[in-house]
């Protein structure tokens, strides 16, 4: 009987521990994209599911481009609380060193923005009037719907957006060059621009198409 008891009490508590295990949500996994230059595979761009709580949220995106001459790695990095950007951060290195970087940080009613790059760690600063709710960087998790602007990370400006298509958009950066991303099913599936004349592809893998 004593042993039955013990037999028990461990399958009981087995089992309420498997029911806590099910109710754990599953860790999302993260959204690859394929970089192509020029028709080719240079590297892979990896958007971070979004964390966190209480009303906040942390956006990070990673990509890396591997070619003949260059390594290219850029990270973009936001914050925001119920909505609105608290701090973001844009970086670029090439072949291991930093080429630039933008901060941007929230203090009372305006964003402070500091640039710098590889020869100075404070380039300027910018002043950006309150609130920001989309970026450059949240493009790849929301769809801009019914947006006229949206706050270039790397810029520290106000860049207008302009629908062009069914679930596509055209960005026009501070420096003239145009960025287009289409959307489906309010999943980012591909981002267009160009560098040095060819054409600069970011295509997300099957795997991470939104069922």
């Amino acid at each position: 009987m004593l042993l039955y008891e013990r037999v028990k009490k461990r399958i009981i508590l087995l089992l309420v521990l498997l029911l806590v295990l099910l109710q754990v949500p599953a860790r999302s996994q993260a959204i690859i994209y394929d970089i192509l230059l020029a028709g080719r595979a240079v590297g892979e761009l990896t958007i971070t599911p979004s964390r966190g709580s209480d009303g906040s949220e942390n956006l990070r995106v990673r990509g890396a481009i591997d070619t003949f001459l260059y390594d290219v790695v850029y990270v973009g990095e936001n914050r925001f609380e119920k909505g609105v950007l608290k701090t973001a951060l844009s970086s670029q290195e090439v072949n291991g060193k930093l080429k630039e970087k933008t901060n941007t940080v929230q203090t009372s009613d305006i964003y402070h923005v500091t640039f710098a790059d590889a020869k100075s760690a404070s380039k300027e600063t910018a002043q950006v009037p309150h609130p920001i709710n989309h970026t450059v960087t949240s493009l790849y998790y929301r769809e801009p719907v019914n947006l006229k602007q949206i706050y270039s990370d790397r810029f520290g400006k106000m860049c207008p957006v302009q629908k062009v298509g069914t679930s596509a958009y055209e960005i026009v950066m501070p420096d003239g060059k145009k960025t287009r991303y289409t959307y489906a099913d309010g999943q980012c599936r591909e981002v267009q621009s160009e560098i040095v004349g060819f054409n600069l592809i970011f295509r997300i893998q099957p795997g991470s198409v939104r069922r």
